[in-house]
């Protein structure tokens, strides 16, 4: 993005300088129209995004949005919304089109940056929300400690900031001959290792990384949990006081697995972000398969777009506010039906 301040402009950049063909024969001649899976990934979107508007609605209740978690995942939730209209709904029109970067050098290279600095800051804040669900289900103390009230807010500030430098890195463009993202723009073949982006290399494989190592205590947490609870039940089992103890016992198994679902939420969230973010470094460095370029590009539109589904499956809260938003909707247009019809039954005829 500093380019376009130096230069005074993205097609003056030297080393995305457009001007050897026309937008259209640069389209002609490098680009190949996908229809079916730009067809596919706009319905996608579209359906992502509306279904996440409702979901935000939710995380914003007051509520929701004192506890920490629903900040964290406030944020996420809007950089999805985002991304998906680029990665998805913007890439599956620019598909039908099969537009490569020289189609809309402008649109294309602030886009991509923007695509990039979105990712990248999500990368950061879903590893914030694995960090908190890790200190909620160990050290409650240090949760309330760095993410009480308005400490979460400062937090999550990092995330943008850091999403910010790489506005200033090299972006991605869209290229339909492969239905990707890549850094090289393809308008100088013999250079396009001068197209490499060494800090979104660092970013993703740092992601898989420390993802793992946190991964690490998670699981040692959750297993002792189960552990405890299994031997409270057998000891529980064989002494007669059972009965007097027994809705306390339910209780804190409630509570135990409602910190399994978070988990299990944090892990299918954070999964996908791992793959994709391993496969785009290694689309961008080195020739592939069409096939692992269109799964990894399938994979960075799931990163995104799973969420919604896993609230609403897995979030019991989110799930029952979700439906009945829905069902209040639905009874009020049946209302507003009835009173269209009933006021026209005494119009004069």
């Amino acid at each position: 993005m500093d380019d376009i301040l130096i230069y005074g402009g993205v097609e003056n950049i030297p080393m995305y300088n457009c001007s050897a063909r026309t937008p259209e024969q640069w389209s002609y001649e490098t680009g190949v129209s996908q229809p079916i899976i730009g067809s596919l990934q706009i319905a996608y979107g579209v359906v992502v995004n509306l279904l996440y508007i409702p979901i935000i609605i939710i995380m914003l209740d007051k509520d929701n949005f004192k506890l920490s978690c629903f900040k964290i995942m406030f944020q996420l939730a809007i950089t999805d919304f985002l991304v998906i209209f680029i990665n998805s709904i913007f890439t599956g029109i620019l598909g039908i089109q099969g537009a490569v970067y020289c189609t809309y050098p402008t649109l294309i290279y602030i886009t991509g940056s923007v695509a990039m600095s979105l990712w990248c800051s999500s990368c950061c804040t879903s590893l914030i929300l694995v960090c908190n669900r890790l200190l909620v289900m160990s050290k409650p103390h240090l949760e309330s400690a760095f993410f009480e009230n308005k400490k979460t807010f400062l937090i999550l500030s990092c995330s943008i900031i850091y999403g910010i430098y790489f506005l200033f890195t090299t972006p991605h463009v869209y290229n339909s001959k492969h239905h990707a993202w890549f850094f090289d723009p393809m308008i100088f073949p013999e250079r396009s290792k001068e197209y490499d982006n060494l800090p979104h290399a660092i970013n993703n494989f740092s992601i898989v990384v420390l993802t793992c190592i946190l991964y690490i205590p998670f699981y040692l947490i959750v297993k002792d949990n189960l552990k405890g609870t299994m031997t409270e039940s057998r000891l529980h089992s064989t002494v007669s006081y059972i009965i007097k103890k027994l809705n306390k016992k339910k209780r804190a198994v409630l509570i135990f697995f409602q910190k399994i679902q978070v988990f299990i939420q944090s892990i299918l969230i954070c999964f996908s972000s791992q793959v994709a973010a391993t496969i785009y470094v290694i689309m961008n460095l080195t020739e592939v398969s069409a096939g692992l370029i269109l799964f990894g590009h399938f994979l960075w539109q799931l990163v995104h777009g799973a969420p919604v589904f896993i609230y609403i499956i897995l979030n019991d809260m989110i799930r029952r506010r979700f439906f009945k938003m829905l069902r209040c909707n639905k009874n009020n247009s049946t209302a507003v039906g009835i009173l269209i019809i009933n006021q026209s039954n005494i119009v004069p005829q």
